[in-house]
């Protein structure tokens, strides 16, 4: 600035012949200083007010920049749990899949070696009658011809050779054998 509220109040004129009254000038020039004073002080309340509010407007924008990356941290934050939640769960799908796959294949070998071990248990069965059969055959024979006389003549065997080994599971004894001298009882 060139002239201060100072400078105005101290200045001096040269006087002049028919010049203006003084005393007017000097009342003037201190109500000038004062106003300049006060326009002084104003620009510099306002130059500070200028200077807090860009101090305010640069921690706004700090802050706004803050959020702003926070924002975009976060965003990128809830993509990756997604994606990881994503691939855990198709990890577990394909696992729970696969385990589900192998207890079928196990289920089916289990039915396999079950339906194996039926056959098996069916045609041991079926010997087993055989022998049973032949056994008997035997002991008939060697009752008749030791006493001939107690036995009466042999009752229909079980024929194996047509026989329905279906028919098997639903009787274990085809036929019930009878005591000397008594007609055979049949199922």
């Amino acid at each position: 600035m060139k002239f201060t509220p100072l400078d105005i109040q101290r200045r001096e004129f040269e006087k002049a012949f028919r010049g203006v009254e003084e005393a007017e000038v000097r009342t003037f020039l201190h109500e000038i200083a004062a106003e300049w004073e006060e326009l002084l002080t104003e620009n510099q309340k306002l130059k500070e007010e200028v200077l807090n509010l860009r101090e305010h407007l640069r921690q706004y924008q700090d802050q706004d920049r803050i959020f702003r990356e926070t924002l975009l941290q976060a965003q990128r934050t809830r993509e990756d749990v997604l994606d990881g939640a994503n691939r855990e769960k198709e990890l577990l799908l394909r696992e729970a899949q696969f385990r589900g796959e192998e207890i079928v294949r196990e289920a089916q070998q289990q039915v396999v070696a079950l339906e194996v071990q039926l056959r098996n248990l069916k045609m041991e069965r079926t010997r087993f009658l055989r022998e049973v059969e032949a056994l008997m055959d035997r002991t008939r024979r060697h009752i008749q011809e030791e006493a001939p006389d107690l036995y009466l003549p042999p009752s229909p065997t079980l024929n194996l050779e047509n026989l329905d080994l279906g028919a098997l599971d639903e009787d274990p004894l085809p036929y019930r054998p009878t005591a000397p001298n008594q007609p055979p009882a049949k199922g």
